[in-house]
């Protein structure tokens, strides 16, 4: 069996985190299962869980996703013409959000 390309491990996550999405929205991270994941990707078990150790690894991708998607829009309000000059920059909310993250 030829080895697996990055493109289709990478594809298979997202059809797993998007799953997830779709689960933790329609019944909550608690009333959620790994069974319910499975299903709603249309995956294996052991093709889930070789991305994701369990829910709370499913969890923190998709908050790791959710933070990087509101540091580039606070990027792209930062940048524009909608702050002031002095609110832009090296001390703005995006600049400060990715030092925090960095750690």
């Amino acid at each position: 069996m030829p080895p697996v390309s990055q493109r289709y491990r990478e594809a298979r996550r997202r059809q797993v985190l998007d799953a997830a999405r779709r689960c933790f929205a329609r019944a909550g991270f608690h009333n959620t299962s790994m069974q319910d994941v499975f299903a709603e990707s249309g995956l294996s078990a052991g093709a889930v869980y070789g991305y994701f150790a369990g829910k709370d690894d499913l969890v923190a991708a998709i908050v790791e996703e959710v933070l990087a998607e509101v540091v580039t829009a606070l990027e792209v309000v930062t940048e524009s013409d909608l702050l002031p000059p002095a609110a832009r920059g090296r001390g703005s909310a995006p600049a400060r959000a990715r030092r925090r993250c960095a750690r």
